[in-house]
């Protein structure tokens, strides 16, 4: 849990090599073609997801761009309620993308049957602006960073895995206002918390891993966020946000059962510094058997109880915290 510095300017070094480590502060402009190889454009993989929290409301939504493909999902779910709406669709590459940039310049957008979806933070702009648009579930949300901590910024080395560089950036405790309509309904999401993950590398063809994303209160009234990642870039890119801080810890230990996710999930770090609960009351899954491509993809959705013990600070507990869970195994 040592203090993290800043980012390099480059995610790769000249030769192409990943200037791995976990960082405070955003990423630059992640370029890897340097470091893609012979075949690696099949393998370059990037996307982003959002995450936007209420104590009542749970709202979701990524674009995927696999270069020879693109996909994009959203969900609204409620404590008691369940799934309210999902919406999911496959693209086609050229009218969607991911671009370079995960602060300011951020750029991806997806068009496909049924679903149009953006993330667009303008050069010089403080505030990610979040569109969904389908007849069963539309978001227009604004997600500002003026006032969030730093995010975390993590370049990872996966040639022993068979893949090349990865980099990701993961910003919580954005403030967050929105407005959702399902069918003629509407949805405020007034001072909400949101969270987004960029993530951009050159994948190995197997690629699988274990995931929690969750923000909200502390018992005590701190806002708090936190990422575990099991597998993938591990220990990299897993963090606590509290209040203004940002603080490292282990490598996600998640336990659930994918034949049966819905039962309760048990969710810490190795350091120990994690111990949390996980609820689910809601799925959004996806499986696709493409031949060459298959994944397995599994997101429930859920409240999270427990305690966070971080060194030189005093306990906080969790209950009722919402987030997402992930179990994903994917051949690409």
């Amino acid at each position: 849990m040592a203090a993290l510095g800043p980012p390099p300017p480059s995610v790769v070094d000249a030769a192409g090599r990943p200037l791995r480590g976990r960082y405070v502060g955003p990423l630059p402009p992640v370029d890897l073609r340097g470091c893609r190889g012979r075949l690696g454009w099949l393998r370059h993989k990037r996307w982003v997801y959002v995450l936007l929290a209420t104590p009542e409301r749970l709202c979701a939504a990524a674009i995927v761009d696999l270069g020879y493909a693109a996909s994009a999902f959203a969900f609204l779910a409620a404590p008691g309620q369940g799934m309210l709406a999902r919406v999911s669709s496959l693209g086609v590459p050229g009218l969607s993308r991911v671009g370079d940039r995960a602060g300011e310049g951020c750029y991806a957008r997806f068009v496909g049957p049924g679903l149009r979806a953006s993330l667009v933070r303008p050069g010089g702009a403080s505030a990610y602006r979040l569109m969904v648009e389908s007849p069963a579930l539309a978001i227009d949300a604004v997600l500002d960073a003026r006032f969030a901590p730093p995010p975390l910024s993590a370049v990872a080395d996966l040639s022993p895995l068979g893949g090349g560089a990865n980099a990701t950036e993961k910003r919580m405790l954005l403030q967050a206002d929105g407005v959702v309509r399902l069918g003629r309904d509407r949805l405020l999401l007034d001072r909400a918390l949101g969270g987004t993950d960029y993530t951009q590398g050159i994948l190995p063809r197997r690629t699988a891993w274990r995931w929690a994303f969750l923000l909200g209160r502390t018992r005590q009234g701190a806002a708090v966020g936190v990422n575990l990642v099991q597998g993938f870039n591990g220990e990299a890119e897993c963090a606590v946000w509290l209040e203004g801080d940002l603080v490292p810890v282990g490598e996600g230990r998640i336990d659930g059962d994918p034949k049966r996710p819905l039962l309760p999930w048990r969710m810490g770090s190795a350091c120990g510094a994690v111990a949390l609960e996980f609820q689910p009351f809601a799925l959004h899954a996806e499986h696709r058997n493409l031949g060459v491509v298959r994944s397995r993809f599994l997101q429930p959705a859920g409240s999270y109880r427990g305690s966070i013990r971080l060194p030189g600070r005093a306990p906080v507990e969790l209950d009722a915290v919402l987030g997402v869970a992930e179990d994903q195994n994917v051949l690409w």
